[in-house]
């Protein structure tokens, strides 16, 4: 349920205008103007009642007036700067601590009650901090569903064929089984344990795919890296009747990189093509060139496309178009958290010609 902020009259524009930093500043100031002022008024006004009783009155009796005077003043300016401190400290509370202790009161509400906190008007540094949180909140919780999809589809693909294993091997236990029959139960069990190891394999690598800090980094130029590619993957690309073609535009610009992250990032790419593309004869091409400060990788086919609406689903973990479930689906994504572990990012986009593009962006190296 959305809970509305109590706030005194004046405050939502003192809240727009005023930042809390600018509200000590103001206090202390007004604390030290205050003081002095105070020093100065006392002192010209015993001046002045000094030199109106010095006429009219003296010895014991004029010392007796000036100092009751003296006390009725302090007393009344105690009780005046008392006032006035007392209402700054109730807007300061208003406008600073009491916002801070609604917002501490959300997280504890949202780590004991998981209650979603609200997003606020609020335009300083507590509005500030408590739209961040709130923004926190909800990639939290994104992360978690992401997580809780994860999970359960990698129990599917492990459950379907380990169910299929246990079957199998109950009826090896029978007496009544062929050697012929045996052998293809034994067959297929030793199929159906490669497609688990094939799903742990996948998930291992999805797991390893963005921790940069493990993997060593080297300065390669565009050129070495696309050489490097087109070495790895044009012959077993042209092999299987496939057309394959790389350029380089720019062989001399720097980057920045891990080989085997860069092996593994467009080999999902073209494993992805050759599981999805659906192109009567495919072709494969990998451009490569310059634009600003960052190196882009173009990889394209001339397959079938992919729906406008899940061009960005297409890189969430285990987000497959196979509805049989053959495949774990991650392979996209470990793309995407190469790209994001290089410090660059991937997008994927319908070509007007026919089939689908990769844009894979990469920060230049600076040297």
């Amino acid at each position: 349920m959305e809970r509305k902020e109590r706030r005194f009259p004046l405050s939502s524009w003192l809240s727009d205008h005023l930042t809390h930093k600018m509200v000590a500043l103001i206090v202390v100031i007004g604390f030290v103007a205050w003081l002095l002022l105070c020093v100065v008024f006392l002192s010209r006004l015993d001046e002045v009642i000094r030199r109106a009783y010095t006429s009219a009155l003296t010895g014991e009796v004029q010392e007796v007036v000036i100092r009751n005077i003296h006390q009725q003043m302090f007393l009344s300016l105690t009780i005046f700067s008392v006032c006035i401190f007392v209402g700054l400290a109730v807007a300061l509370y208003l406008l600073a601590i009491a916002p801070i202790g609604r917002l501490r009161q959300a997280m504890r509400r949202y780590y004991e009650e998981r209650e979603r906190p609200q997003r606020t008007d609020r335009r300083d540094e507590v509005g500030r901090l408590q739209n961040a949180f709130a923004d926190l909140v909800g990639v939290v919780e994104s992360k978690e569903q992401a997580e809780r999809r994860l999970i359960a589809s990698i129990s599917h693909d492990i459950k379907t064929p380990l169910t299929s294993v246990l079957g199998y091997s109950q009826r090896l236990h029978t007496n009544h089984l062929t050697a012929e029959k045996q052998e293809q139960y034994v067959d297929l069990i030793y199929e159906k344990a490669l497609r688990i190891k094939a799903v742990v394999d996948e998930f291992d690598e999805y797991l390893d795919s963005g921790l940069r800090d493990a993997a060593p980094m080297a300065l390669t130029t565009a050129g070495d890296l696309c050489g490097k590619l087109e070495r790895e993957y044009a012959a077993e690309v042209r092999d299987a009747g496939v057309g394959f073609t790389v350029v380089c535009a720019c062989p001399q610009e720097k980057l920045i990189c891990n080989w085997e992250h860069m092996r593994r990032l467009f080999g999902n790419l073209i494993d992805n093509a050759f599981h999805h593309a659906r192109a009567e004869h495919l072709e494969l091409s990998l451009t490569c060139r310059r634009e600003g400060e960052q190196l882009v990788f173009l990889f394209r086919d001339n397959g079938v496309g992919v729906p406008p609406e899940m061009l960005e689903q297409i890189f969430e973990p285990l987000y497959t178009s196979d509805q049989g479930r053959k495949v774990s689906g991650l392979g996209l994504s470990i793309c995407r958290s190469i790209a994001r572990a290089h410090g660059g990012t991937i997008t994927a986009e319908n070509v007007h010609e026919g089939g689908l593009r990769f844009r894979v962006s990469l920060p230049l190296a600076k040297v």
